[in-house]
């Protein structure tokens, strides 16, 4: 029977092929999809998929930050020390991102911490040419689209910062260090390479308000990054009335009782120690379970 295929990352054109060659140089057969098959040429990035006896051995090799270094990707990583004390806030210029600033400058203020505002942008360049193989024509009026993007994204981000600082000199968010960053790939994917690389002491993503389809109250991006990351995630919907985690006073934890659950507690605590709060543990079982 023939091993099905299995969707190892979505990741932005180029780098899906940096990680081709490396599986393939390890034995693995890669191939790379557009995640939307109906609109190729849309920006949302595109599938590295292999077969799923394959998966293990390419786990490994994802794993390892390696394939990504500088020197395979050509790309500088900005210089921030290993597990210093920061909260990393991505932003995407929304109204519920400039709330998650909001909640995560008041939170690095408590436990004395630099922020670091990350966005990631996506240049859908190379996703046109997917269909005709690995090589594609680069023409001017590629070099002009990627101009015009970076130069909107520029533009977008000094704009945010000049909100923060307005905001800061009101008093209404503290006045703390913080630092802008700019990523260019999948937003999940970059913020968690990102968060791999630097270790914040959490980070702090905003969500769409109650106004906003159900499936979209957490958002596929925060979803994607509450799911995979190794460092605590708060997320925070738009129309929270808190501005600060002082205001929390009870947090509830669903939990299954398992070891994942306990790491996962433990990490909570260590997160939030400078603050007061009671927790109630809350388990969810299947009926069936309740009448044994």
């Amino acid at each position: 029977m023939e091993d099905k295929l299995v969707t190892l990352a979505i990741l932005t054109y180029a780098k899906a092929q940096i990680l081709k060659n490396v599986l393939e140089n390890e034995g693995i057969e890669t191939y790379i999809h557009n995640v939307n098959q109906i609109q190729p040429v849309v920006s949302s990035g595109v599938r590295v998929r292999i077969k799923e006896s394959d998966l293990p051995h390419a786990l490994k090799i994802t794993e390892s930050s390696a394939w990504l270094s500088e020197e395979v990707v050509g790309e500088k990583m900005p210089q921030i020390e290993k597990g210093s004390n920061k909260v990393l806030i991505p932003v995407d210029f929304s109204s519920y991102s400039l709330k998650a600033c909001e909640f995560g400058f008041n939170f690095a203020k408590n436990i004395d911490a630099e922020v670091v505002l990350l966005h990631v942008y996506f240049t859908p360049i190379y996703a046109t040419s997917l269909p005709y193989g690995d090589v594609f024509n680069y023409q001017l009026s590629d070099e002009e689209n990627v101009r015009n993007i970076l130069q909107k994204v520029h533009s977008d981000l000094n704009a945010l910062s000049d909100k923060v600082k307005a905001k800061v000199t009101s008093g209404e968010f503290p006045d703390i260090k913080y630092t802008c960053v700019l990523r260019e790939g999948i937003p999940e994917e970059e913020i968690l390479r990102y968060s791999k690389e630097n270790r914040p002491r959490i980070v702090i993503m905003g969500t769409r308000g109650k106004n906003q389809k159900d499936i979209d109250l957490i958002g596929s991006v925060t979803a994607e990054v509450i799911e995979r990351s190794r460092v605590p995630v708060l997320a925070i919907p738009e129309n929270t009335p808190f501005k600060e985690f002082n205001a929390v006073k009870r947090i509830a934890f669903i939990t299954n009782f398992d070891q994942r659950d306990l790491i996962a507690f433990d990490s909570l605590i260590n997160s939030l120690k400078p603050f007061c709060f009671s927790v109630s543990l809350i388990h969810l079982a299947d009926v069936k379970d309740t009448m044994m």
